[in-house]
C-alpha cells in the first residue's frame, strides 16, 4: 500500500517517510555518541550513567536521587557531567561515523593533559 501511494506521488506520505528516515539517522548518531562515551577508558561508564540518569531514563529523578543512585558527590557529578557533555558534543557535531577507536585515543590523551 505504501509503494502504491508513493507511486501516485503522495507528497504527504513522502515527507513523512523522509522525516522518519531523518529521525532514525539522528537516533543512530545519538546512540553512537553514547557508545563512545560508555567505552571511554577510565570513567566512561560513570559518565554514561550520569547522562542516562539525568536525561534519558523515563523516571523523573531529583538531583539528590541521582547522586544517591550513583553514589557520588555533588562536585564529582557536575565535573563528570560536564566532561560527558563535552565528549557527546564532539561526537555528535564533528566525528564521522566509524572513528570510535581514534576518538577514544584522542579523548584519553586530552584527559591526561
Amino acid at each position: 500500500m505504501v509503494d502504491t501511494q508513493l507511486a501516485m506521488r503522495n507528497t504527504r506520505l513522502e515527507h513523512r517517510m523522509l522525516s522518519i528516515k531523518q529521525f532514525r539517522l539522528l537516533l543512530d548518531r545519538i546512540n553512537d555518541a553514547l557508545t563512545v562515551l560508555r567505552q571511554k577508558p577510565g570513567n566512561g561508564e560513570m559518565m554514561y550513567n550520569i547522562i542516562f540518569q539525568t536525561f534519558v531514563t523515563p523516571d523523573k529523578l531529583t538531583h539528590q536521587e541521582i547522586l544517591y543512585r550513583l553514589d557520588i558527590s555533588d562536585r564529582h557529578y557536575y565535573r563528570l557531567r560536564q566532561q560527558a557533555v563535552n565528549i557527546l558534543s564532539i561526537r555528535l557535531w564533528t566525528a564521522p561515523a566509524g572513528c570510535l577507536d581514534a576518538w577514544l585515543e584522542i579523548l584519553t590523551l586530552l584527559e591526561g593533559n
